[in-house]
């Protein structure tokens, strides 16, 4: 592939990168926070299941959210093992893989969401179950739920450590926003840990989370977008993990004479 075949096709991918990534910025919150926030913490299993069936239509499209955030996670997991496997292909498999894990169960999680949609409108198995034990399922799987977001936050946390990594190693992207990115795993990381280890601690985590997380995600969004990775430095970063390795056996100062 000549030189400006390459740089087209690293403007696209870093584009697609970054207009995906930004679509997450739009799902997000509708599928984890506006989908669930009516019947996230409404005090009993009563209450619980009258929130959502009240906000039934939200519900479905917080559901219908998150399956696109699933569907982009696992796309972006391919594109940015493209883009920095020339760095390091254990760093980069590493990302990719992390990603695919919070994915994987983002994907899980979300089966709670149908099984309290089910419990709440009665639909299939629970068709002929009593109220009170309804009502017990629905708040039971909101509560599992919003455990399964603290666990996909591990998994998340160190995909941006490790993407952050690949940056400051790299120069395909500015430097400072890899330790922007390093700095906000660091924010993902507490604010998954503190309701297990430190639960008092959990409002100031999630404060510190989107003070890190928003300038250093949303500066690495507008670059790809932007400007997208340094063509000619990926190369040179190709080339060089493509060259063979020389074996000290092989060399000529070793070949008996």
């Amino acid at each position: 592939m000549n030189a400006t075949a390459t740089a087209r096709s690293l403007k696209r991918m870093s584009r697609a990168t970054g207009e995906l990534y930004a679509a997450i910025f739009l799902l997000a919150p509708l599928g984890f926070l506006i989908g669930k926030m009516p019947v996230t913490d409404p005090g009993d299993a009563a209450s619980t299941t009258a929130a959502l069936l009240e906000n039934e239509t939200l519900f479905r499209l917080g559901m219908l959210a998150e399956a696109g955030v699933v569907v982009i996670e696992l796309i972006l997991a391919a594109l940015l093992y493209s883009l920095f496997r020339p760095v390091s292909r254990s760093l980069a498999l590493g990302a990719a893989l992390t990603r695919a894990a919070e994915a994987t169960i983002q994907a899980v999680n979300l089966i709670l969401s149908f099984v309290a949609l089910s419990a709440a409108t009665g639909a299939g198995v629970y068709a002929d179950v009593p109220d009170a034990t309804r009502e017990t399922v629905v708040a039971a799987s909101m509560d599992a739920y919003e455990s399964g977001v603290l666990i996909w936050g591990i998994p998340f946390a160190l995909h941006v450590l490790f993407l952050g990594l690949l940056v400051v190693r790299s120069g395909l992207v500015p430097r400072w926003i890899g330790w922007l990115l390093i700095a906000a795993s660091g924010g993902y990381f507490l604010d998954s840990l503190a309701p297990m280890v430190l639960p008092g601690a959990s409002g100031v985590a999630e404060v510190l989370v989107m003070a890190l997380a928003i300038p250093a995600e949303l500066s690495f969004v507008v670059w790809m977008i932007v400007k997208g990775v340094r063509a000619e430095r990926w190369r040179e970063l190709a080339q060089g993990a493509d060259a063979p390795v020389t074996d000290a056996a092989d060399s000529p100062a070793a070949s008996p004479r």
